[in-house]
This record gives structure tokens, C-alpha cells and sequence, in this order.
């Protein structure tokens, strides 16, 4: 008999939040509470789109509908490293079972996506390696990268970390920096535009929105903020964000003033020794002089997928041509 599939929206929390759990390429991210704080945040409404075969959710991907310039679009929200595609688990005697299953429920999900909003935005976690069903249906594919670390032994994570930044670690600490965590959300704003403040561009994410977000989050106990500070004052501010068996690096904010004391590696190092959690995942190193920071850590270079589709050429084309002219 002929498997049947489903492709709708999923309505319950419970049901949603155990299937991200299990699934290759779930993440706290990927999670109601996340979505919700982020719909809250950034606007829009969240859609976490299941792929049902014989009535068993097999597949997903999640994110934030919202209209923009006349086209609806599903996207990952901002300040939101993963929400992309979610596969249950597939045993098998080899990986073409895992892969021609991939292969299949990505066919449906497209299909949907396809006839149902215009544009559409993701970011894959880095378990999801194999975009190419993507790819083949015309969307576009980009490589990013993380650096993530084994966590549980300080030692070895000394080891591990380059000697310029055990340098500007023990300097912090001579110093008096100490972490300390903190609930002041406006203390992060501002350090947030600290960072930002003779740069041309700006901040990538409005400093109001980030606030918001950040205060979300920590309201519902996603993530837990934490500053570096000596008896001259805090440094810079970093939320974390604490999920199944890893830990993130979030939204940071740091005042230039302090970047010759080492305050911001001794923020990381005095984390990382204390987390309980088997990984961190920095989140992102895909701009020189950041990745170049967190390179110091020793960390694992760990690549990803975002990936953009459109309803048509027409679509893309249009979108492009702003993009052109606003620029």
C-alpha cells in the first residue's frame, strides 16, 4: 500500500516541541517557547510547518510568516542562529535509507512552500549537511560557519585555546574581571551599541529590537545574560542560551573602551569552564575579526546552510532589483 503525506501546520505545542527534541537538526531554537518569543520580538506569526507520512510527522521546518512589500514570506526570524529543516530519525542498515527518506519529505515541504508564500528564508542547523534537495528545485544556497567546542574539561580547553588568548585571558583576571550574571537589559543595549557606534553600517539588527528580544528571553528562561566587570565597571555583556546538551553563544554587547583589558575572553573562558553543558556552539563565524576572536578559543570550524526559495523568477527577480536600487 502507497504511503500517504500530509504537509500542514502543527497547532500543538507538545506534540511540536517532542518531535524538534528527537529530530536531526533540532535545536532549543526550533522550540515553541523560542518561536513565541521571537514572533513577540520581531512580529510576525509562527508557522511550524510537519510533514505527516501515514499520520506520523516524519519531517518540518519553522519560522515567521509575515507580509512584506505585498509578498508573504517564511523566514527565520532575526537574532536566531537555526530553524531550518528537522528530519525524524531514520534507522537503517546504510545511509541511502536516511537519505532517499531526506530526499523524499524535502519533495512535499517544497512543494508547500512553494504554492503557499512567496519567498522563504532558512537557516539549517550544521547537523543538516545535504541541502541539495533545495539546490534542485532552483533555491539558492549559502555556506556559513560556526566554531563549536567539546565542554567538561578545563584543562584540555586551556589547551586547546591559542596562546594570545590565554594571554588576554590571565591579563582580564590580573585585572579583577570577574563574571557575574545580570538582568539589566538596558546595560545590554547599551553595550550593544557600543559596538556599533562608529560604524557606518550600524548594528545588523536594530538595537530596540535586540533589547526587546533579549528582555523576552530572559523572562521566559531561555537565556540567562552575564557580564564581565572589575571595580571600573561592567565590559561587556553576553546572553547565552541553554538547550538540549549544548550551549550558545547569543547577543553580545561590549564597550570599545575596554577591548585592551581582555575582559571579553575572560566573559567567554569564565562561561565555558562553569557551563554544565557538553557543547558550545558560538553561533556564527562568518566576519574576520570575530571569527578570528573566537578562533582563539580552539574551537572546531563547523559549517552550515541558509538557503532562499521563491514562488517564481519573477519573484526573485523583483526582490533583487530592490535590493540593487536600495543599495
Amino acid at each position: 500500500m502507497a504511503d500517504t503525506f500530509e504537509i500542514r501546520l502543527v497547532a500543538d505545542d507538545t506534540a511540536w516541541d517532542a518531535f524538534v527534541h528527537q529530530a536531526v537538526g533540532g535545536t532549543v531554537f526550533s522550540t515553541s517557547a523560542w518561536l513565541c518569543c521571537a514572533a513577540a520580538a520581531t512580529g510576525g506569526q509562527v508557522h511550524r510547518l510537519g510533514c505527516y507520512r501515514n499520520g506520523r510527522l516524519v519531517a518540518g521546518l519553522s519560522g515567521l510568516a509575515r507580509r512584506r512589500w505585498g509578498l508573504y514570506r517564511l523566514e527565520t526570524p532575526e537574532l536566531t542562529p537555526y530553524t531550518g529543516l528537522l528530519l525524524a530519525p531514520v534507522v537503517g542498515k546504510g545511509p541511502a535509507k536516511g537519505e532517499a527518506a531526506q530526499h523524499r519529505f524535502c519533495t512535499h515541504l517544497l512543494d508547500h512552500l512553494a504554492k503557499h508564500y512567496d519567498r522563504v528564508f532558512l537557516v539549517h542547523a550544521p547537523a543538516i549537511a545535504d541541502v541539495r534537495p533545495f539546490t534542485w528545485q532552483g533555491w539558492d544556497a549559502h555556506l556559513r560557519y560556526t566554531y563549536r567546542l567539546p565542554l567538561g574539561d578545563s584543562n584540555a580547553l586551556w589547551e586547546r585555546s591559542e596562546r594570545r588568548t590565554r594571554t588576554t585571558i590571565r591579563k582580564a583576571e590580573k585585572l579583577g574581571y570577574q563574571l557575574r550574571p545580570t538582568g539589566d537589559v538596558a546595560g545590554f543595549r547599551r553595550q550593544y551599541e557600543a559596538i556599533y557606534a562608529n560604524q557606518a553600517g550600524g548594528p545588523p539588527v536594530a538595537a530596540a529590537l535586540a533589547e526587546h528580544f533579549v528582555a523576552a528571553a530572559l523572562e521566559a528562561g531561555l537565556a540567562q545574560a552575564y557580564e564581565i566587570a572589575s571595580s571600573d565597571g561592567p565590559a561587556a555583556v553576553v546572553a547565552f542560551v541553554e538547550g538540549f546538551d549544548a550551549t550558545y553563544a547569543w547577543a553580545a554587547g561590549a564597550d570599545p573602551a575596554f577591548n585592551h583589558t581582555g575582559a571579553v575572553s575572560a566573559l567567554y573562558w569564565q562561561y565555558l569552564t562553569a557551563s554544565p553543558h557538553q557543547r558550545f556552539d558560538f553561533a556564527g563565524a562568518n566576519i574576520s575579526s570575530i571569527a578570528f576572536f573566537k578562533r582563539g578559543f580552539g574551537c572546531d570550524l563547523v559549517p552550515y546552510y541558509a538557503v532562499v526559495g521563491y514562488k517564481s523568477r519573477w519573484v526573485k527577480r523583483a526582490l533583487s532589483l530592490r535590493r540593487a536600487l536600495r543599495g
